[in-house]
């Protein structure tokens, strides 16, 4: 804009004898008057380079500042800017009430970082337990291939660092906030293992644990606050499961299991990290009204920490025999970290033992799943048929293959895998629509209609006279997308041209979601540009 209004002022001038478009003089200088740059912050001094690191180190660590945090996004912008030097990548939530991080740093410069988190007001002496470091750090070959797999490839568990504003750190549906600041005796892991010790009997040929006889050793009520997928595959020795598929469902169930004991038990509950207990703590001294509750100290990562540390006997044994038992479901990417051998999860498809974790391969579905190894290769990562059909179609089509019509499709066990079986793949741009549905609004990819019901949609717009659809619910389009793919073939096959309100083929959709809507245009504006294909 400034060089075409150069150009007209000089052509409109009558005795211009200077060049159409005159040259910009920038002058640079350094104003003396100006202060000097802020010194080097003190957790940086001397700090290596963190991209020469042979290892990065897993971290956890929340925050519940006394006065919150005010601007939560104005917080967000700062921890960026703090944490960059540091090479960090994580999933960070920033909210009113405080702060809960799960990180990778490289590992030579952990302790710079450690040092920097604890200069920060609002973390500080408010991390509670402090950061929670895993005790083995990963290689660099490690941590590249330690995530969940994505379309058949090996991924990290962090690929960048994502700090994102949310209404809580941890959603936990109460109608209003409580004290996190009273939320029980925050018990450190060494005293809870010698709690847990007092009650307990391990075989020493067999390494089994069991509860002693409450008869004649009264023992804690013991709660894992996890929910189920997690205490599937590894827990507490006695502990009691809430059973919760969501953390939100804590608090009816706490309610249930609790009724009838007597307000003065001894109550120890534990989850990952520790965030969830601070929330279940405080309700069960602020709205239960018990008067002995515990919570571990760190969470079951704090617990490995300590007892992976203590001393070990002559032999190379542990001093100290864990008793959390399998896998602790971490979310970090890696899904589980196997704190002992044993088996504790059961195979959801074939019902056999087993202390793998993972997420369905389906990115549609995704679900959160206990698979042996056998199953996870057999059914392709998917959790069922139909994941598994869809799955393999999805890999035909990247491969520039489609489904051959003779080719015999597996037999169908419901009427969903049969119609997947029998559909044509979707054309690239609804995988994409997924794959960005599930990376920036993953609360709600299980939303996206999926390839049987997005080829019946299309199906269904395409057999519409005028090819004129209202679709309330846009969501990010995916829908949407397959109704215009319908919409635009009844045009064509109605000799029709691209419509609008007042005549010819169109899709009038609504969405009130600011978030979906936005990447819902994205979409459309790409199906718009580039149609359906890659």
């Amino acid at each position: 804009t400034i060089f075409i209004t150069a150009d007209e002022t000089a052509s409109a001038h009558p005795n211009s004898t200077v060049a159409s478009r005159p040259p910009l003089l920038i002058r640079v200088g350094v104003d003396p008057n100006a202060p000097p740059p802020p010194p080097t912050p003190h957790y940086l001094r001397g700090m290596p380079d963190p991209a020469s690191s042979s290892h990065m180190t897993m971290l956890s660590f929340y925050a519940f500042p006394p006065g919150g945090l005010g601007d939560a996004g104005e917080f967000a912008i700062k921890l960026k800017s703090w944490w960059r030097p540091f090479g960090a990548a994580g999933r960070v939530y920033v909210a009113e009430e405080g702060v809960n991080a799960q990180m990778a740093v490289p590992t030579n410069v952990v302790g710079h970082f450690r040092i920097c988190c604890r200069a920060i007001p609002e973390l500080g002496e408010h991390m509670e337990n402090g950061i929670n470091i895993d005790p083995v750090p990963l290689t660099m070959d490690e941590y590249s291939v330690a995530g969940v797999a994505r379309d058949g490839k090996a991924v990290p568990p962090f690929k960048a660092l994502h700090i994102r504003v949310r209404p809580q750190v941890v959603a936990d549906g109460l109608d209003k906030p409580l004290d996190w600041q009273s939320a029980g005796y925050d018990m450190p892991p060494e005293e809870w293992h010698e709690k847990l010790k007092h009650v307990v009997d391990v075989d020493i040929e067999s390494g089994d644990a069991t509860l002693r006889d409450p008869s004649t050793t009264p023992a804690p009520i013991i709660l894992d606050c996890r929910n189920s997928y997690e205490t599937g595959v590894g827990r507490f020795v006695g502990a009691v499961p809430l059973g919760t598929d969501n953390f939100r469902e804590s608090w009816d169930v706490l309610k249930e299991q609790l009724k009838d004991t007597p307000k003065d038990s001894p109550i120890m509950a534990y989850c990952t990290g520790g965030i969830r207990c601070v929330k279940v703590g405080a309700y069960l001294t602020q709205k239960m009204g018990f008067s002995n509750v515990s919570r571990l100290a760190g969470g079951i990562v704090a617990y490995d920490r300590a007892i992976s540390s203590g001393p070990v006997l002559a032999g190379g044994d542990k001093a100290q025999e864990s008793l959390f038992r399998g896998t602790n479901y971490v979310f970090d990417g890696r899904v589980g970290r196997a704190i002992t051998d044993d088996a504790m999860g059961k195979c959801v498809t074939c019902g056999e033992a087993t202390a793998y974790a993972t997420n369905c391969a389906n990115a549609a579905c995704h679900i959160r799943m206990i698979q042996c190894a056998k199953c996870r290769e057999s059914y392709d990562g998917a959790c069922s048929d139909a994941c598994r059909t869809r799955v393999l179609n999805k890999a035909r089509v990247s491969n520039g293959a489609m489904v051959s019509r003779r080719e015999a499709p597996a037999p169908a066990t419901d009427v969903g895998d049969y119609a997947l079986s029998y559909s044509s793949p979707a054309p690239p741009l609804f995988d994409q629509i997924e794959k960005n549905t599930h990376a920036l609004l993953p609360s709600g990819s299980h939303m996206v209609s999926g390839t049987s019901q997005g080829r019946l949609l299309t199906a269904l717009a395409s057999m519409a006279r005028l090819g004129r659809v209202l679709e309330v619910g846009t969501f990010t389009g995916y829908a949407t997308a397959c109704l215009v793919e319908g919409s635009a073939s009844a045009g064509r096959a109605g000799g029709l041209g691209a419509g609008g309100p007042s005549g010819g083929p169109f899709v009038l959709s609504l969405e009130r979601d600011r978030r979906a809507f936005e990447l819902a245009a994205m979409h459309l504006s790409a199906l718009a540009q580039y149609g359906v294909g890659k």
